[in-house]
């Protein structure tokens, strides 16, 4: 193997190697992860945390008139199998168009696929 061909392979193993763990692990990180996209107002990578049934309940249209001041993870409870967490939240929104500002405690629930990703599957 020549000295380029090495070097070629070095990094593209290191790409790999810090690709792979590069996404939200847990479900608390996950749901860190697709807060932080909404406060950010993107929403495609918002919409990539979630089940393809709660992505068609989302509405777009309504959130682009809110904006995230804050929000806080406040408790995970995992199930016994480790499969399922539920995750207690509070938020604080603005609504742009009025400037009201609700603070909301709420809660979700993620499960891991069969990839070992975290999904959030109940909003």
């Amino acid at each position: 193997m020549s000295g380029r061909t090495a070097a070629i392979m070095a990094l593209v193993c290191t790409i790999m190697v810090l690709s792979c763990g590069a996404g939200p692990q847990g479900p608390g990180e996950v749901a860190e992860a697709m807060f932080k996209a909404a406060q950010d107002g993107n929403y495609d990578e918002m919409l990539s945390y979630l089940s393809p049934e709660v992505q068609r309940e989302m509405n777009i249209a309504a959130l682009r008139g809110m904006e995230i001041i804050s929000y806080s993870i406040d408790s995970i409870e995992y199930s016994e199998d480790s499969t399922s967490a539920e995750i207690e939240y509070t938020i604080t929104i603005r609504e742009t168009a009025s400037g009201d500002t609700e603070v909301e405690d709420d809660e979700f629930e993620l499960l891991k696929t069969a990839a070992g990703e975290w999904v959030i599957v109940d909003m």
